[in-house]
Parts: C-alpha cells; structure tokens; sequence
C-alpha cells in the first residue's frame, strides 16, 4: 500500500529528490510517519533509503511559488522565493532570513545547498531555498533553441537578445546556445543572480556583473566581451541602459519577457529594447484563460501595437501563441511571439 500510493512523479536535480507537496498525503504514508516521529533514526534511515534509490543525498517537499511573501501578506513576492519549501532529509544550510534573502554574502552563497539539471544539454543550478525552479518549462527552453526566428536572426549577423526576467538563466541560456552573441539579463533576486553567474560557468561562457550603481554607469566604458551581461536590479532601468549601450553591442533582435501571471509591466521596456533599424520579436508570457485564449491574444497585440506607435516603431504583428503548459485549472501559461 505504501508503494501504490507514492506519487507516480517526482523530480531528480542532482542531488536533490524534490517530491509533490502530496507525496506523504495517503493514509498509508501518513500512519507510517506518525509512527516515526518518536524514532528519528528510523525516519532518517526511510528517507535515506528513498534518496538512495534516485542515486540523490538530499529530500524536501515541493509546493508553489507564492505570490504573495508569508511574512507580509499584502507584499508581492517579486524574488519568486519559494518559501513553502520544506526541507525532510540532509543539510540544506542555514535557514533564509530577510537579510540573507536580500542582501548575501559571498559566505552565505557558500553555506547554502545547491542543486543542478540539465535540459537540452544546457546546465543550470540554483539553491532551493532561495530560488524557484519549473521543470515545466522545458518545452518553451527548448522551442527557443529552434524558434525560426532566433535562428534567421542569428544567421543574418551578430545579434543580442535581452531577458528582463532572467532567474538563473532559464530561458536566457536557450538564445545563447542558439547562437546569440550577448544575452543582456535583469534579476532582482541575488540568489537568482549567483546561479546565473554560477550555470554560466559550468557551460562555458563568459559572463560579467554589470555596475548598477548610476544611470550613466555605461556612458563611455568599454563593454565588457562577455557573453552575458547580468544587471541585478530593476528592470524599470532596463531601457536606458540598453540605449546607452546599443553603439557598442550587437543589435537586439529578441526580447523574453517572462514573469507570470502577466509580465505586462515590462512590454514597453521590451519595445523599446528591439533594435529600430532592423525591428525584433518580443517574447510576453502571459496567463490566459482556456477559453479565452484568442480575445486575450489580440488584447496583447493591440496593446504592443499601441506602445510601439508611442515610441516611433513600426506597426506589430502577432506571429505565434505558444500553450507552455496548464498553470492551473482552466489556466494556461502561453507565449506570444510578437514582430516589432
């Protein structure tokens, strides 16, 4: 019985076993552990024997990112930190405080457990304490790499794209392994941030911490050669940094914008972040309900059209709905790949 009711899908990031929050909710299980509690070794022990059998070291209990913080309950969780994580077997490192949420040390990086996987070849790593990870997005990650569009960009010359939600690279390492030249990142979460810098690093590209300390940090400096320029800030400074930089860059042709439920405050950062010359794509998720799908897709677009008529581009043009996955029920989290 106990193995009828275990849960049919789990997730292995080595060397982390992340189970659904439902993994232990069937009677069986849930007799069983309260059964344990007055003997930890023996509890230890089942959870190491789970561990063992996916080759990990280490368990916790998955739940959603919410969004909304658990200590302030009218404050946006906009880090997207996974609070509702419950650690069960190994170390996972001190507990997150505000302090060490916001503002970590270099030591704090090194205390804390982390975690990897590798989809379509691509690494990324990140600390679950601190950092959400959705294996769901697997399909888009991989539509990117052989988005038409990504490709005849690439393949026309030299071109940036731009990622004005860049977590630790999920989608941004995608345009670079397709051949982007620069990817350009904004992330506010410095957890989020170190496992960029981190993912960059164990596949092989160059990456470079931006100053943020000014508005006029890039005036006249020599940009950096790295594949990947990292801002750790809003990315309301988004726009006129990418101005005052696009002389000395590769055109931007390619613009995610991938913050959900809606990543409407970005839109007009990411028009104005396409190239002029040569226009671009904007790549907006949102959440759409199921059957509505089509209104809403055609609200976006008029939207984008009329942000882009405010800021002297050209006129737009819808060229794709993506359906990425179901984000709840009657819930569809899409990408709409916009022309500019």
């Amino acid at each position: 019985s106990l193995l009828s009711s275990f849960p049919g899908t789990y997730s292995v990031y080595p060397p982390l076993l992340l189970l659904p929050a439902h993994a232990f909710a069937a009677p069986p299980w849930l007799a069983l552990l309260a059964a344990l509690q007055t003997h930890p070794r023996r509890l230890a022990q089942l959870y190491a024997s789970l561990a063992a059998s996916v080759h990990t070291t280490h368990i916790a209990l998955n739940a959603p990112i919410p969004l909304q913080t658990a200590t302030t309950h009218d404050a946006a969780n906009i880090l997207r930190s996974p609070v509702a994580l419950t650690p069960l077997h190994n170390a996972f490192g001190p507990a997150p405080t505000p302090a060490t949420q916001t503002a970590p040390s270099a030591a704090d990086f090194g205390d804390a457990f982390w975690c990897t996987a590798r989809q379509n070849g691509i690494a990324q790593t990140w600390a679950p304490l601190y950092t959400m990870f959705s294996r769901g997005n697997v399909a888009e990650k991989a539509r990117v790499l052989r988005l038409p569009s990504v490709r005849g960009a690439v393949e026309e010359g030299s071109c940036s794209a731009v990622d004005l939600y860049a977590g630790i690279g999920y989608f941004a390492f995608s345009y670079r392994r397709a051949g982007v030249a620069r990817v350009l990142c904004w992330e506010l979460n410095p957890w989020s941030v170190e496992g960029l810098v981190r993912g960059c690093g164990m596949n092989r590209w160059g990456v470079e911490r931006m100053a943020v300390g000014g508005e006029e940090e890039e005036g006249g400096k020599e940009v950096p050669e790295a594949e990947f320029l990292v801002f750790q800030e809003s990315n309301e400074h988004a726009g006129g940094r990418i101005e005052r930089l696009r002389d000395r860059l590769p055109p931007v042709r390619h613009v995610n914008c991938g913050l959900l439920p809606t990543s409407r405050g970005s839109w007009r950062t990411a028009v104005g972040a396409v190239d002029p010359g040569l226009g671009g794509w904007v790549h907006l998720h949102e959440n759409m309900a199921v059957g509505e799908m089509r209104e809403k897709a055609e609200e976006v677009t008029r939207e984008i059209d009329r942000i882009s008529g405010e800021e002297g581009r050209g006129r737009v043009r819808l060229e794709h709905v993506e359906k990425v996955k179901t984000y709840a029920p009657g819930v569809m989290h899409c990408v709409l790949d916009i022309w500019i």
